[in-house]
């Protein structure tokens, strides 16, 4: 066959030029150490409201929903939660206690009526104390206040004062603000200012005998102040961990053994193995068993606790070290009524996590498992400032603040992936000619659905539907309150950072159909030495997840989006030498972020 051209002229379909680059496994968490300069790509320089996952994507925090509210059962304010025997145990400021089963059923536990009608009609709990301790002994839960005699929960929910139950008596139980179980005796501490190093040590076996009960009663108090070698102010906390009584301080901790008899006397001599210094306690509240370990956060960083195989003592590591400069910067600035008093530390086992809330607002996550070999950092910032939280025995999170319960959503329990903060929350019920106010959530008990009032108005006709039908702009549906997130890359300059490269196309690989934008900022043009943003994105693209039904544009909850990774590629055109990817949105649906791909070519030196 002829040719028309000479073999000179003759070419093949040209390459293409692109290159292609894919980021994934972000599973370093939140860097605080490096510069994001020099930062990994695996690292984040800012990671707010999303979590590691075992493969190494980051996922949006779960939600939370309503469970209860105490309101007119007891008065007051939330001051702290735990969970006994399949109830949560809600201690209020007034020093009056409820209990909620699991199905959400309120109940008055403690007030000064109940208290009232227990033998010699003693008064109940007074209102000045700030914070609690609950202490698990056998069959009952006892719970300390530092103000009055403690209170003992038996497993039925009768409610008494703790006391020995040979006489009878409380007149000899210490009045401690911390309490703890360690090798079958209740240990209180925290016994007023000149005995701020002192420990009472129960008789074995018991909860209420202590120094002055009748025999047999093998009790003691103990001051461990001098034990600790870099000098003690102040206990600050106590656990039980394995055989060991771990005592904290502000910035040590303290082993001691229980059970050591004096061969001669019979007296019971407590020994003191081994001190951890610079593993200190900022509270009580920020003590949390985690699975064979001790979690305890301090003023030097976030400590684990474990047992050392070889000689059986405890040993610690800060594992907050990717952390560190900000963990101190945010614990640091606390007061130190703050930090024994409003931090607080709560597990998720569902989800390994790790919360420490503090009042500053940014609460730190650590997520990992030693068994998948996997661990990492975050930050969660709540639309709410929690008062306190328990784990239930079921893996279940709680939070309460001001007369509320909500429950943390989770993926194992059906229909319990909450995936908007304070979904289903409620300031009133809807009734027949009621004055409601603007930004007022209303419950509407016969639907099942809150709205949030958008005027003021005086409700009508029969239903909150019939409101809707007289003005629809009277009521808007409220589906929680969206969760804030922002994932912060590195810097990223690719082989050759000098060179100019054209990005062209972008894709993110997704799960979930959450709407979310990603920005682009090019070669330092971002912010200053302080961290004050000096210019806006050069680029930004809003997306869907890509679990979205069909392709292409899709409705999202805000109005659509381009599906994440659409197969016909988001056109993404900048010019950079170096290139920062920030995510940010704000979230009413799932979301996991797998990797993203670029499509870019190269160009000269010069711009």
């Amino acid at each position: 066959m002829a040719m028309l051209f000479p073999k000179s002229m003759q070419h093949a379909t040209p390459k293409s030029q692109l290159q292609d680059l894919t980021l994934k496994g972000f599973g370093g968490g939140l860097n605080a150490v490096d510069d994001d300069l020099s930062m990994e790509p695996r690292y984040a320089v800012t990671l707010k409201n999303f979590r590691r996952t075992p493969s190494g994507g980051q996922q949006i925090r779960y939600g939370s929903n309503w469970f209860a509210d105490v309101a007119g059962i007891v008065t007051g304010t939330v001051l702290d939660v735990t969970y006994f025997n399949g109830r949560l145990i809600i201690v209020m400021t007034s020093g009056q206690i409820a209990t909620v089963t699991d199905t959400g059923v309120v109940a008055a536990g403690w007030n000064s009526a109940i208290a009232a009608s227990l033998p010699g009609a003693p008064a109940g709990w007074g209102s000045i104390f700030v914070a609690v301790s609950f202490v698990a002994f056998k069959d009952t839960l006892v719970i300390h206040n530092g103000i009055d005699k403690p209170i003992s929960i038996s497993s039925t929910f009768v409610f008494t004062y703790l006391q020995d139950l040979a006489t009878g008596s409380n007149v000899n139980v210490p009045i401690g603000k911390y309490g703890a179980v360690a090798s079958n005796y209740h240990c209180i501490a925290g016994i007023g200012a000149t005995t701020s190093t002192t420990i009472y040590i129960s008789a074995v076996g018991t909860s209420g005998v202590f120094p002055g009960d009748p025999m047999p009663n093998d009790s003691i108090s103990i001051d461990v102040g001098a034990y600790a070698p870099q000098g003690a102010v102040a206990i600050r906390g106590l656990a039980g961990y394995r055989n060991f009584l771990i005592v904290f301080f502000q910035g040590q901790s303290l082993l001691v053994t229980l059970g050591n008899y004096d061969a001669t006397t019979g007296a019971h001599k407590p020994q003191f193995p081994d001190t951890l210094p610079k593993f200190g306690l900022l509270g009580h509240r920020c003590i949390a068993p985690v699975e064979h370990d001790l979690i305890f956060t301090g003023l030097d960083g976030y400590s684990d606790g474990k047992r050392n195989l070889f000689s059986g003592l405890v040993t610690s590591d800060h594992v907050s070290d990717r952390i560190e400069p900000l963990y101190r910067f945010i614990t640091g600035n606390l007061t130190d009524t703050q930090q024994q008093n409003s931090c607080f530390l709560v597990h998720d086992p569902l989800w390994h996590d790790t919360i420490l809330f503090n009042p500053s607002g940014r609460h730190f996550v650590h997520t990992g498992s030693e068994n998948l070999h996997y661990s990492a950092w975050s930050e969660y910032n709540f639309s709410t400032n929690w008062t306190c939280a328990c784990t239930t025995s079921l893996g279940r999170v709680f939070y309460a603040f001001g007369t509320r319960i909500f429950q943390h959503g989770n993926p194992v329990f059906s229909g319990e992936n909450y995936y908007a903060d304070r979904m289903n929350d409620r300031d009133v019920n809807w009734s027949v000619s009621t004055n409601f106010i603007t930004g007022q959530l209303v419950r509407d008990t016969v639907g099942n659905k809150t709205y949030k009032c958008l005027l003021n108005h005086t409700s009508g006709g029969t239903s909150i539907a019939a409101d809707i039908a007289n003005n629809s702009m009277l009521w808007a549906l409220y589906n929680g309150i969206p969760i804030t997130i922002e994932m912060e890359l590195p810097w990223l300059s690719g082989r050759d950072p000098i060179k100019t490269k054209q990005l062209r196309f972008l894709s993110v690989g997704t799960i979930g159909t959450a709407e979310f934008t990603v920005e682009v900022y090019v070669d330092n043009m971002y912010k200053d030495v302080n961290g004050t943003v000096l210019f806006g994105p050069a680029l930004s693209i809003d997306l869907i997840g890509n679990s979205t039904k069909g392709a292409g544009f899709d409705d999202g909850p805000f109005g659509g989006g381009r599906r994440s990774n659409d197969p016909r590629l988001q056109g993404f055109p900048v010019k950079f030498k170096l290139l920062k990817i920030r995510v940010v949105g704000m979230a009413i649906k799932p979301l996991q972020i797998i990797n993203m791909s670029f499509l870019f070519s190269r160009g000269k030196y010069k711009r």
